[in-house]
């Protein structure tokens, strides 16, 4: 009886596990059906919006050009003021048009296993940046500087456009929360397994409370130096840029005493 017992246990023991396991099997198989058609829609509205932000991207080069042109020509001869003012304007908004473009462009590729990851020098892709940032912050009067730290490699490995774009929105970022006399500086630094780049302002600071909120898309600070509040997804974008790069991002910061956005990124191997 006892043989006979422990016999009909280790048998419903067995069918426990093989019903367990059938449907755990069963479970995996729907699961997966049910989320191919979720994930084959997002695939082609990733490809949807790279498509149409790489389309997008040539005229509105051309345009934001001929705009510049425009406005040129206005400065040199006696245009009315207003209308000058409004070609100025059509410049700003077709540069902005083109950075939007060039963010969707960005997130959309930002998961695609084809995307190019390369080795990066960050000390000359920050001078390049304040290159490209120092004319429009000196119009803003306020100063753009790179300080290269004592590290000699801070290289890592990833995406040199999507890097940019980066550094390019926290430049921007702090440009427009700084005041006339003011100064922006990004900073390098390095550890034994990380390469650290700080953008520190002097501006309007921001509350630590709602600091994590900024990375929201679509999210807004106060404090703006045009009186305006900023929609976008620039700084959202800089977090995805930052977790595709298997880095992280801190914020610090006071209200009336600036604030610094630091991206952490693991350095690049030396042999590569």
């Amino acid at each position: 009886w006892r043989t006979g017992r422990q016999r009909l246990l280790l048998a419903l023991v067995m069918a426990e596990v093989a019903g367990a396991a059938g449907a755990a099997g069963v479970v995996v198989m729907l699961s997966r059906r049910s989320i191919r058609p979720l994930a084959t829609a997002l695939a082609l509205q990733r490809r949807f919006v790279a498509d149409a932000s790489h389309e997008l991207r040539a005229p509105l080069t051309v345009l934001h050009t001929r705009a510049q042109l425009l406005a040129r020509r206005a400065d040199k001869q006696d245009v009315d003021e207003g209308l000058r003012g409004q070609l100025h304007g059509l410049v700003a908004d077709t540069r902005a048009l083109g950075d939007v473009v060039e963010d969707l462009l960005i997130a959309a590729s930002l998961e695609s296993d084809s995307q190019d990851r390369d080795r990066v020098d960050l000390l000359g892709l920050c001078e390049e940046v304040r290159d490209s940032a120092v004319a429009h912050a000196e119009s803003l009067g306020v100063g753009l500087d790179v300080e290269p730290g004592e590290a000699s490699d801070v290289a890592v490995t990833g995406s040199r456009s999507a890097l940019r774009r980066a550094l390019v929105a926290l430049v921007d970022n702090a440009l427009g929360h700084e005041r006339p006399g003011g100064r922006v500086l990004l900073r390098l630094g390095r550890d034994a397994a990380a390469v650290s780049v700080a953008v520190t302002d002097t501006g309007v600071g921001l509350d630590p409370s709602v600091a994590q909120n900024l990375f929201t898309r679509f999210a807004h600070g106060d404090g703006h130096t045009a009186g305006v509040r900023h929609y976008g997804i620039g700084l959202a974008l800089v977090q995805e840029i930052v977790d595709a790069h298997h880095g992280h991002i801190t914020v610090e910061g006071a209200p009336d005493r600036g604030a610094t956005f630091t991206l952490h990124l693991p350095a690049a191997d030396p042999a590569r």
